[in-house]
């Protein structure tokens, strides 16, 4: 799974840890671009891809995919990928995309089994990207798997850390009396599959094949169904485990290692994509709520250590990331004395860099911490962050969907932070409900606004600029300079409005 930066060479912005076993470079070699992403493309086939991509980006289109291409491994061996691409905006502007690569090296001559796997991959890609739940998307990859030859079903168990249960959701050519009979508590003698992956000590895929001999309930439950091998897949993102996905294969050899990597970069898949539609349904949807949750902190957190040190309170109000496995916060620290922050700061060993981003106005500072921290977490799941305040204790602020399951939710973040307290709830005011008029009105200047009309309309803002900041400052008999002060000051202001809180000092 690969997400490019919309640049030339498509510079890597995330790649899943599989692409060394794959293609022999590691991940953060890959986001250096150490080498680009166009450089790993087959030079007989780079121009075609390239022109693929265009004509994939032009009109209203949201999503495509390349035909077959072979990609250059470090060792120099070629490997041929399938790739569906989904297109990332914003503000109607392409920053990026998103794709699942599938290496078919080995299925090159297994036509019928490739055609298979295309039409499934693509119908998955298109189910991930399109649905607007969890349980559409679970619903939507059973009935897809199941449409494979060698798979007679698939279902997926939802898992509740409250509860210590999973609960199938959906399911695919598996009968609701099989799911019936088969042990789905962790505190069962022999449970299923599912279970062992969802509640053991390290959450890793697991296959078995069904001993006829075995006393085990489930083994013969599943050969009673005709299934002669079984794989459950952990679906995942950033280390929250959302569910399981278990597939019955018609033969004992049907997960060989190729397919298990696939089904288990599929989970992976699945669970981010359940993380994204979550916290775009949180972030634009109607009915929002905020919730106000105290969670554990470790007091080792750098954060929270910053805090101790200070004597006061550091609050995260946005995350960012940066490389694979490097993350940017942006926090506002109450101590006002700028030097005792940076002094404190330098004492604090997981914080790699902290830098105070003006001197003026709120004391807000970018700090990059070493490795992950408490806040880190928060990007598993499938809300906005309004803020993490840490001082003596630790108190996040998030904001989620109407139709978010709260009990579901609040396990899932005990079981990111060890302990988790429902504090407040509180209705949230959708983005999309934000007065443009009055805030227009009341955040700039009568000429602040005349200017950033002018450089608009005059094309400044384009991607190809049709005219330079001095034509339109001529245009508007005004000087360059001051053109460019008019044209900061409305960005700077309007961009306060949209994420300044009111009543902050």
């Amino acid at each position: 799974m690969f997400t490019w930066r919309n640049e030339t060479g498509w510079p890597v912005e995330y790649v899943s840890p599989n692409v060394e076993q794959l293609f022999g470079y590691t991940p953060e070699s890959l986001c250096r671009g150490d080498p680009p992403y166009a450089e790993l493309v087959h030079e007989d086939d780079l121009d075609r891809v390239i022109r693929e991509v265009k004509e994939g980006s032009e009109g209203s289109k949201n999503r495509f995919h390349h035909e077959p291409y072979r990609m250059v491994t470090r060792s120099g061996d070629v490997r041929w990928v399938l790739d569906y691409t989904q297109i990332l905006q914003s503000d109607g502007e392409i920053t990026g995309y998103m794709g699942y690569v599938v290496d078919i090296t080995e299925w090159k001559e297994q036509v019928e089994y490739v055609n298979s796997l295309n039409a499934t991959i693509r119908s998955l890609h298109e189910a991930l990207i399109g649905a607007n739940a969890r349980e559409g998307i679970y619903q939507d990859v059973c009935t897809a798997l199941t449409d494979i030859d060698d798979f007679a079903g698939a279902w997926v168990g939802a898992v509740d850390f409250s509860s210590d249960e999973i609960s199938p959701i959906a399911r695919a050519g598996v009968d609701r009396s099989y799911l019936e009979a088969i042990e789905l508590l962790p505190s069962g003698v022999e449970p299923a599959l599912a279970v062992q992956v969802a509640f053991g000590d390290e959450t890793t895929s697991e296959h078995r094949v069904p001993d006829s001999g075995s006393e085990v309930p489930w083994h013969s439950a599943a050969l009673s169904q005709g299934y002669r091998s079984v794989f459950a897949v952990p679906v995942s993102h950033r280390g929250l485990l959302h569910g399981v996905l278990t597939v019955y294969g018609t033969r004992s050899d049907t997960f060989d290692q190729l397919t298990q990597e696939i089904l288990t970069e599929l989970g992976t898949l699945v669970g981010y994509s359940i993380t994204a539609v979550e916290r775009r349904n949180a972030l634009h949807g109607d009915g929002n709520r905020d919730l106000v949750i105290e969670v554990a902190i470790d007091e080792t957190d750098p954060l929270y250590t910053l805090a101790t040190r200070l004597s006061g309170t550091v609050e995260v109000r946005s995350i960012s990331q940066r490389k694979a496995t490097e993350t940017l916060l942006h926090c506002l620290i109450s101590e006002t004395d700028h030097e005792a922050v940076l002094e404190a700061a330098k004492e604090v060993d997981g914080i790699e860099s902290i830098e105070r981003l003006s001197t003026e106005g709120r004391p807000i500072y970018t700090v990059v911490p070493v490795g992950e921290c408490a806040a880190s977490k928060t990007t598993a799941l499938g809300a906005r962050l309004q803020s993490m305040r840490l001082a003596e204790s630790c108190e996040l602020v998030v904001s989620v969907g109407h139709d978010c399951d709260q009990h579901r939710f609040l396990g899932q973040i005990e079981a990111l932070f060890g302990r988790a307290k429902l504090k407040a709830e509180r209705g949230a005011t959708p983005p999309e409900r934000i007065p443009w008029a009055t805030v227009l009105s009341e955040t700039l200047t009568d000429r602040q606004r005349d200017v950033l009309k002018a450089a608009y309309h005059g094309g400044y803002f384009d991607e190809n600029r049709k005219r330079t900041g001095k034509e339109i400052a001529e245009s508007l008999g005004i000087a360059q300079p001051t053109f460019s002060r008019h044209i900061r000051a409305a960005q700077r202001n309007l961009l306060a409005a949209i994420w300044d809180c009111p009543g902050e000092e």
